[in-house]
C-alpha cells in the first residue's frame, strides 16, 4: 500500500446527513444507540449491505441500508466497530463511547479493494445533526461544484426564511421579494427544488417561487449546485437551489420556540390598516373579499342589464374603500414547534411554524420619460409613498419513512406553506400622465399557498450487482389569490382639496387568481462496478415534469354618470356608499380585458445516461448526456366573446444537454475540479402571455411577448478547494458562461405610462471569480481560539450583445445582464464560549449595483445601487445540555438605504428599519 491518506475530515461527519428510521432490532428500546453511515471513500456513494458489528462480539451486528445508514443497539460502554463489505477493504471505528439516552454518531468511509489507498478513520461522538463539518464533508465528495448550508448554520443565523439564509452563500444575493440571484444572474437562471422535486411559483410575474415563502425552521439543509450533471433538470445556469425539509431524528425529540420582534420604523408607530376578515391575523381570508354572489360568474355585465340590476350589482360590493390608521403597531410574533421519533421500522417527524410581521415602508418614486433633446426628464414623481404591510406566514412539514427490509425503504414527504400580505398603500405627488397632482389609496390582500407531497422508494437488488433502483412521484400545487384590490385616485383642485378622478385605475375593484401544478414522476437505476483500480457507478434514468397553470382576472369600475349629483370631495366610503350608487350617480361596469384570462401547460420529458468513474486514487470523472423534449403552450382567450378562439403562444424544443465534471485529488484534503455543461432557460408562462398589469399610476405596466425563444447556455467552471479539517476551508473558483438568445426585460415609453416587456438578446457572456475562506483564529493566537471567520467574495463581469434590429430600440449598446452585480461579499465572524454556554455571530453582506430594467428608445437603464447589510445574533443556553436557550438577534443594523437610479437621477428609495428579535426555545425531550 502507498502512504496512508488521512480522510478524517470525512469521518462520521457524513452521519449528520444519514439519520433515517431503523428497520428494527430486538432490544432496541433499551441500552444505548450507535448510529452512522458508511460511504465510498472515492465518490461518497453509500455502501449498501455492509456488515457493522462489535469487534469481539459479532452477535451484536446489523447491516447498512440503501442509504448506507445503520443503527446498532448496544449496552452502555466503549466499543470498537468493525465494518465489512464486498469489494471493499475492511475497516474499523475505535473508541466509540456509547452512553445511555443519547445516540452516538460513528460513521466512516471505505476504500475499494483495487485502491492503492488505505483510509484512516476517526469516530466522532455526539447527537446526530446536519453539522457544518458534515456538509463540508459531503461537499468534498460531491460530483459537482456546490456550496452548502447545514441545519446548524441555519439555526445560528438571523434568518427567518430560506431566502435570508441563502444570502450567506458564496456568489448569492437576494433581491426584495425573496428571489435568489446566483453569480450575479437573475432568478430566471436559477431553479428551486424541494426534496429532489421542482417547485411551482406562486407569482404570475415570476418564473421561480420566492424563497421567503419557506420558514427557516422547516429546512434541514440547503445546497446550491453551480455545475450541472445529467441526472439534474437542465433548466438553470446560475445555480440550482436544493432544499431538504427536516429529516428523521435519531431519538425522540420535541422542541418549542417563541420570539417577538421590534422594528425601528414600524413597531409602536402609527400604522395604516383596514377592516378585513376575522382570520386576517393568521393569513386566511374568510370569504368577505370574494366577488359578490349576485355578480354573474359566466359572463361580463356591460349594457345587457337594466338600471335597477346595475344598481343592485354596485350595492352588493362592500363599502370598504378606506384605511383606518392605528396609533401604535404591535411587534412581530413567531411560534415554532417540532417533534419526531422512530418506532421500530417507522420514523415520523413533523414541524409547524407561524409568524406575523408588520412592516411600514416610506419611500420616494420617480418615473422618467424622453424630453425630445436626448436628456430624460421626470414625468411622474411621488415623494410621499407609504406602504403598510402585515405579513402572515404558516408552514408545516410531516414526513414518514418505512423500512420494509434493509434493502427496501419507502419515504412520504409533505410540506405546506401559506403566506399572506395585507397592504394599505397611500401616495401623493405629480403625475405626468394626467398633468396634475394626485392622491391615491389602495387596499390589497394577497394570499399564497404551496403544497408539495411526494412518495419515493429505494430498493437495493443484490442479485443485480448490488444495484439500486430509486423512484419518486411528486405532486406540487401553488396558488395565489388576490381578492378585491381597491383603489381610488383623486386630483388636486385649485383650493388644495382633492376630488375623485374618473381614471381607469380609480374606483377600481380588481380580482385575480392563479393555480400552478406540477406532476413529476422520476426513476433511476444505478449499478456500482469494480475493475481493478477503476470503480464507479453507472446510472440511467427518466424525469418528467408536467406543469399546468390557470390564471384569471376580473376588473370592475365605479363610473360617475352625472358628476353634478355627486360630492366628489367626500371620503371614499361615503362617495361609494349605497345612496350614491344609482342610475344618475355611480354605476359599476366590468372592464375585464381580453388578455385577463389564460391557461398554460409545459411538458418536459427528460432522459439521461451518465457514469461516475474513480480512475485510481486521484482522478474522478462524471460525465453523460441528458435529452430534454419540451413543449410550452400559453392560451389566452377573451371571455367577452362567445365562442372565442384562443390566442396561442407555443414553444417546442428538443435539446441534448451534455455534461462532464473532472475531479483531481491533489492531496487527501485538496481537490481540483473542472466542469462543462450545457443548460437552458425557457420563457415562463407569464412572459409569453399578453396579460397586462399596472402596479402604480404613472409607473410601469408589464406585458408579455409571445415571440420569445428559449435561451441556451454553455457553462465552464473550475475550482480549487482545500478542506483543512473541521469547519475550515479555502476555495477559489472561476466560471464562464456563454448565452445564446438570453431573455431580457426592457422599458418602452408609451402614452402616459411606461411599459415593461421581454425580448431575446443576441448573445451574452458572464464570467467571474469566487473566493471562500473559513478559518478558526486559534492558529494566530490562543486568545482568538474562540473566534471563527467565514468570508466569501465574488466578482463578476458580463456583457450583452444586442441583436440586429434592436440596436435602434435599446438605449445601451453595451451593458451587463439584467440583475448582474459586479461584486458580492460576505463576512461572518463567530464567537463561541462553551464555559459561558454562549455563541454569537456577526454578519456583513454587500452587493454592488445592478441593472433591474433595460431602457429603450432613449430611456436609460435603471440600476439598483449598492446595498450593505449588517446582522448580529447571540444565543445563551440556560441549561448546559442546550435544551433551554434564549436568543437575541439584530437585523439590518446599518438600516440599508435601498436606492434605484436612472441616468443619475434617483428613481426610487426607501429604508426598512432595524429589527430586533428576542426569543426562547425549549426541548421537552
Amino acid at each position: 500500500m502507498n502512504k496512508t491518506k488521512t480522510l478524517s475530515c470525512l469521518v462520521a461527519l457524513l452521519a449528520a446527513l444519514a439519520i433515517t428510521p431503523s428497520y428494527g432490532q430486538a432490544g432496541e428500546e433499551e441500552g444505548s444507540m450507535i448510529v452512522g453511515a458508511v460511504f465510498d471513500a472515492a465518490n461518497g456513494q453509500p455502501v449498501r449491505g455492509a456488515k457493522v458489528f462489535v469487534k469481539d462480539q459479532p452477535s451484536i451486528a446489523t447491516v447498512t441500508d440503501t442509504d448506507g445508514q445503520y443503527r446498532l443497539s448496544v449496552p452502555p460502554g466503549q466499543y470498537t466497530l468493525a465494518i465489512q463489505a464486498a469489494n471493499y477493504l475492511d475497516t474499523a471505528i475505535e473508541a466509540v463511547d456509547a452512553k445511555p439516552g443519547e445516540p452516538v454518531q460513528a460513521s466512516t468511509v471505505m476504500a475499494a479493494v483495487g485502491s492503492v489507498t488505505t483510509v484512516e478513520v476517526v469516530e466522532k461522538a455526539g447527537a446526530a445533526t446536519a453539522t457544518a463539518e458534515a456538509m463540508l464533508a459531503e461537499r468534498k465528495l460531491a460530483p459537482v461544484i456546490s456550496d452548502t448550508l447545514s441545519n446548524e448554520e441555519i439555526k445560528k443565523s438571523t434568518a427567518s426564511d430560506a431566502a435570508a439564509v441563502l444570502e450567506k452563500v458564496t456568489g448569492v444575493s437576494v433581491v426584495q421579494g425573496g428571489y435568489v440571484y446566483v453569480r450575479g444572474l437573475g432568478e430566471r437562471y436559477s431553479a428551486t427544488m424541494l426534496n429532489n422535486a421542482l417547485l411551482p411559483t406562486t407569482e404570475p410575474e415570476r418564473r421561480v417561487v420566492p424563497l421567503d415563502l419557506f420558514p427557516a425552521s422547516l429546512i434541514d439543509n440547503i445546497k446550491v449546485l453551480k455545475t450541472y450533471t445529467p441526472d439534474l433538470p437542465g433548466e438553470f445556469a446560475g445555480g440550482l437551489v436544493q432544499m431538504q425539509t427536516v429529516d428523521f431524528p435519531s431519538a425522540r425529540m420535541f422542541r418549542v420556540s417563541v420570539s417577538t420582534g421590534f422594528n425601528s420604523r414600524t413597531s409602536f408607530d402609527r400604522f395604516g390598516t383596514y377592516p378585513g376578515g376575522g382570520s386576517d391575523f393568521f393569513g386566511f381570508d374568510d370569504g368577505s373579499r370574494s366577488i359578490p354572489s349576485s355578480i354573474p360568474a359566466d359572463r361580463l355585465f356591460q349594457g345587457s342589464f337594466s338600471d335597477e340590476e346595475f344598481q343592485a350589482f354596485g350595492r352588493s360590493f362592500p363599502d370598504n374603500w378606506e384605511s383606518r390608521p392605528i396609533d401604535s403597531m404591535r411587534p412581530s410574533q413567531t411560534y415554532t414547534v417540532a417533534g419526531g421519533d422512530t418506532f421500530g421500522r417507522v420514523g415520523l417527524v413533523g414541524a409547524l411554524t407561524f409568524s406575523n410581521k408588520p412592516q411600514r415602508i416610506q419611500e420616494m418614486q420617480r418615473y422618467l420619460t424622453n424630453s425630445g433633446n436626448g436628456n430624460p426628464v421626470i414625468l411622474t414623481e411621488y415623494p410621499d409613498y407609504t406602504s403598510n404591510m402585515e405579513s402572515a406566514r404558516l408552514g408545516g412539514v410531516l414526513n414518514a419513512a418505512i423500512r420494509i427490509t434493509p434493502a427496501n425503504k419507502l419515504v412520504f414527504r409533505n410540506l405546506l406553506t401559506r403566506d399572506s400580505d395585507k397592504e394599505a398603500r397611500v401616495f401623493s405627488g405629480y403625475n405626468g400622465g394626467t398633468d396634475t397632482y394626485i392622491q391615491a389609496e389602495r387596499l390589497r390582500w394577497i394570499e399564497r399557498g404551496l403544497y408539495s407531497s411526494s412518495v419515493e422508494g429505494e430498493h437495493a437488488v443484490q442479485r443485480l450487482g448490488n444495484s439500486l433502483f430509486h423512484w419518486q412521484f411528486t405532486f406540487s400545487s401553488s396558488t395565489r389569490d388576490e381578492p378585491d384590490l381597491r383603489e381610488v385616485v383623486r386630483g388636486r383642485m385649485d383650493d388644495g382639496s382633492y376630488a375623485f378622478l374618473a381614471l381607469n385605475e380609480s374606483g377600481l375593484r380588481f380580482y385575480n387568481g392563479l393555480k400552478d401544478r406540477i406532476y413529476e414522476p422520476q426513476a433511476e437505476w444505478g449499478k456500482p462496478f469494480f475493475a481493478g483500480r477503476v470503480s464507479g457507478m453507472l446510472k440511467v434514468g427518466f424525469r418528467g415534469t408536467f406543469r399546468t397553470r390557470d390564471f384569471w382576472a376580473r376588473r370592475f369600475r365605479f363610473i360617475p354618470n352625472r358628476v353634478i349629483t355627486l360630492d366628489l370631495l367626500a371620503p371614499s366610503n361615503e362617495l361609494f356608499g349605497p345612496s350614491d350608487i344609482r342610475p344618475d350617480g355611480f354605476q359599476v361596469l366590468e372592464y375585464t380585458r381580453g388578455t385577463d384570462t389564460y391557461d398554460a401547460d409545459m411538458d418536459v420529458y427528460g432522459g439521461f445516461a451518465m457514469v461516475d468513474l474513480s480512475l485510481g486514487p486521484r482522478w474522478r470523472l462524471i460525465g453523460g448526456t441528458r435529452i430534454e423534449d419540451a413543449s410550452v403552450n400559453v392560451h389566452t382567450i377573451d371571455p367577452r366573446v362567445p365562442g372565442a378562439v384562443p390566442t396561442t403562444a407555443a414553444l417546442n424544443n428538443r435539446d441534448a444537454l451534455p455534461s462532464i465534471n473532472l475531479i483531481y485529488a491533489l492531496t487527501p484534503r485538496q481537490n481540483l475540479r473542472f466542469g462543462y455543461g450545457r443548460t437552458l432557460s425557457r420563457p415562463d408562462f407569464r412572459e409569453l402571455s399578453p396579460f397586462e398589469f399596472l402596479n402604480v399610476l404613472g409607473g410601469f405596466s408589464v406585458i408579455g411577448n409571445p415571440n420569445l425563444k428559449r435561451a441556451s447556455i454553455d457553462n465552464f467552471d473550475a475550482r480549487w478547494e482545500w478542506f483543512r479539517g473541521g469547519d475550515e476551508l479555502f476555495a477559489v473558483s472561476y466560471f464562464y458562461k456563454d448565452f445564446t438568445d438570453p431573455i431580457e426585460v426592457t422599458i418602452r415609453p408609451t402614452t402616459g405610462d411606461l411599459r415593461e416587456s421581454f425580448l431575446n438578446a443576441k448573445a451574452a457572456r458572464n464570467q467571474g471569480v469566487e473566493l471562500e475562506f473559513r478559518k478558526n483564529l486559534g492558529s494566530l493566537s490562543r486568545t482568538l481560539a474562540q473566534f471563527n471567520v467565514h468570508s466569501n467574495f465574488t466578482v463578476v463581469d458580463s456583457n450583452v450583445k444586442i441583436p440586429d434590429g434592436q440596436d435602434l430600440l435599446l438605449t445601451s449598446r453595451q451593458r451587463p445582464l439584467v440583475g448582474q452585480s459586479r461584486y458580492i461579499a460576505n463576512v461572518i465572524t463567530e464567537w463561541f464560549r462553551p464555559k459561558w454556554r454562549s455563541n454569537a455571530r456577526f454578519y456583513a453582506n454587500a452587493v454592488s449595483r445592478r441593472i433591474t430594467d433595460v431602457g429603450s428608445v432613449g430611456l436609460p437603464d435603471i440600476y439598483q445601487e449598492r446595498s450593505m447589510f449588517l446582522d448580529f445574533v447571540y444565543q445563551f443556553d440556560i441549561v448546559e445540555n442546550g435544551k433551554w436557550s434564549i436568543r437575541f438577534s439584530a437585523e439590518n443594523l446599518a438600516d440599508n438605504n435601498y436606492r434605484w437610479t436612472q441616468a443619475g437621477i434617483l428613481q426610487r428609495s426607501f429604508q426598512l428599519g432595524r429589527t430586533y428579535n428576542v426569543g426562547t426555545s425549549f426541548s421537552i425531550f
